[in-house]
């Protein structure tokens, strides 16, 4: 593998009585109110440039991490197993948010020649937070939608990749989608349970591509034994999907691509209401009492974030 793909990163840019009192009290006190998520959205941009709406959302609704995409790691024309789609940084980290650098990887890059990825990978993480003074770095997390087919060679890769931060006192987190919950859990320290991208966008459906409880309620029997720490990540955007005569045409990123300018040409506009979200928040919380302590929405993005009132998010975020 190429290392000149590597190496450059992007630039700008009586204590048990006490004790036993406090549990005590925290028990009754959890019964009575609700309880309180850590709040951190994802930044799926290839430039890290928040606008001061989004900047401003960040504050107001007291969001504690951004789960930001570094870079993308692909097969190219070569088969070579490189990194793409590097985060430009314009902008400074924001005051008092953590920043987590997230990298994902094309499933087809585990059936390359992978020798000393997970340390490059490691190091480019390193380099490219130093280089743009993000940190202190606690976490890295790796998105991969692997299946049962790769899932052994992911996770060496994991194993190996968290073997490399923990020499940095970094720890090793995951995405974990629906499906992935029937395997065996992947060597990190915790994982983000996907619930978004539950449907299929390409098939014209009376459901919800992006979050429908009937999605996600065959995958609920592993929750409550999947042996791994989870987060909850839910969706905040939206998809407005074009079909001709039923067939899927594509995603309309922008007015021009919204146009139907055929007969049988049908725009489908597609978001999750808050009393959606809440119906799976509540489902899965009945399986996994735990896995709302951090609640991470994707993502950033001043179109989407007036989705969700106040007192919306404040459901969201909080049991």
């Amino acid at each position: 593998m190429p290392s000149r793909f590597w190496a450059k990163a992007s630039c700008i840019g009586c204590l048990a009585f006490m004790a036993y009192s406090l549990m005590l009290f925290s028990g009754c006190s959890s019964e009575s109110q609700p309880q309180t998520s850590q709040r951190a959205m994802y930044y799926w941009r290839t430039t890290f440039q928040p606008d001061s709406a989004e900047l401003a959302f960040l504050t107001e609704q007291h969001i504690g991490r951004l789960y930001l995409r570094y870079f993308d790691v692909v097969v190219n024309e070569q088969h070579e197993v490189v990194p793409t789609a590097t985060c430009v940084f314009e902008s400074a980290q924001p005051d008092s948010v953590e920043i987590v650098p997230t990298v994902f990887i094309m499933e087809n890059c585990l059936w390359q020649e992978t020798g000393g990825l997970a340390g490059k990978i490691v190091r480019r993480v390193l380099q490219m937070s130093e280089t743009n003074d993000i940190g202190p770095v606690k976490e890295v997390q790796i998105d991969c939608d692997y299946t049962k087919r790769s899932r052994e060679r992911y996770y060496s890769l994991l194993k190996l990749m968290r073997d490399e931060l923990r020499k940095h006192q970094i720890k090793l987190s995951a995405t974990i989608r629906l499906h992935q919950l029937s395997m065996p859990a992947p060597p990190v320290d915790e994982g983000t349970l996907m619930l978004y991208n539950t449907g299929d966008v390409t098939k014209r459906s009376e459901r919800n591509p992006i979050l429908d409880i009937r999605d996600v309620a065959p995958y609920l029997r592993h929750l409550g034994r999947y042996q791994l720490p989870l987060n909850a990540a839910y969706p905040l955007f939206e998809w407005k999907v074009l079909f001709h005569n039923d067939e899927f045409r594509h995603i309309a990123y922008n007015q021009t691509d919204e146009q139907c300018k055929l007969k049988g040409d049908t725009l489908i506009h597609w978001y999750c209401t808050a009393d959606e979200l809440q119906k799976v928040k509540q489902a899965v919380k009945k399986e996994r009492k735990d896995l709302h302590r951090q609640v991470i929405l994707y993502h950033l993005d001043q179109r989407f974030i007036n989705n969700y009132k106040t007192e919306d998010y404040e459901k969201i975020f909080n049991e």
